[in-house]
């Protein structure tokens, strides 16, 4: 009579797949910033597995969540942690979906810079870089229009021409850029290659301009373009950027 073989059964790990099923319910209520959830479910992830690996960055993103209810206190702190902290842990656990819970928290930072003026020396410390990093294109627009004097600061240029091409207003946003390659090349130059998210057709054009056989500054990039590009061969400016 044959041997029967011996089966092997595989019984699942109904904990490690108990705490999976908090943990996306959990990311789940941080994308939809209801806080009432996330910490019924940090509590309940502690109390089950108050060793797992994952417990403290969620815990992080946690305390930050519940810190919309509270004022600011230390803006570059808080601004350094947002950038350093959170938002790599939002994007890591959250993916796409990090934006509902990271809008609201730039927000509350926007808020506590409200009628700040623009400093050079912490640039960064001012509502067009915060917004600018929540992706508001149109606060950025607003907050760096009411600064009287944003065009002697190439940041804040720099600033609106990203939100004014986020906006869509792809001719105003040019205008700008010509207006930094004549008064600001070198920002320019360092900005045009150096940009996250860039205007793809301008830098396009940048690159042709560099490798022009003959030597030209970068002051000279934006009347090349106008005498090259047949769609602003007959282009009329806005703006008289030399009177700013």
């Amino acid at each position: 009579m044959p041997r029967r073989k011996t089966q092997e059964y595989s019984h699942p790990n109904l904990f490690s797949n108990n705490v999976d099923i908090i943990i996306n319910e959990l990311l789940a209520a941080f994308r939809t910033q209801n806080l009432y959830e996330t910490e019924r479910l940090i509590q309940r992830l502690s109390k089950e597995n108050p060793t797992h690996s994952q417990l403290p960055s969620l815990q992080k993103l946690l305390e930050a969540q519940k810190k919309l209810k509270m004022p600011v206190e230390d803006i570059p702190y808080e601004l350094n942690e947002m950038r350093g902290t959170i938002c790599p842990l939002a994007l890591k656990w959250l993916g796409l979906g990090a934006t509902g819970y990271i809008a609201p928290l730039w927000q509350r930072l926007a808020l506590a810079l409200q009628g700040q003026r623009f400093n050079p020396e912490t640039p960064e410390l001012h509502c067009s870089f915060v917004h600018s990093e929540a992706s508001d294109w149109a606060s950025v627009r607003e907050t760096v229009e009411n600064e009287p004097d944003w065009h002697q600061y190439p940041i804040l240029a720099l600033r609106l021409a990203k939100a004014l091409y986020f906006l869509n207003e792809l001719d105003s946003a040019l205008e700008i850029w010509f207006y930094l390659f004549w008064q600001f090349p070198t920002d320019a130059q360092v900005a045009i290659d150096e940009s996250k998210k860039p205007n793809l057709a301008l830098r396009k054009r940048w690159q042709d301009f560099e490798e022009i056989p003959e030597e030209m500054k970068p002051t000279s990039f934006p009347t090349w373009m106008l005498l090259t590009d047949s769609k602003l061969i007959h282009y009329s400016f806005k703006k008289n950027w030399l009177m700013l």
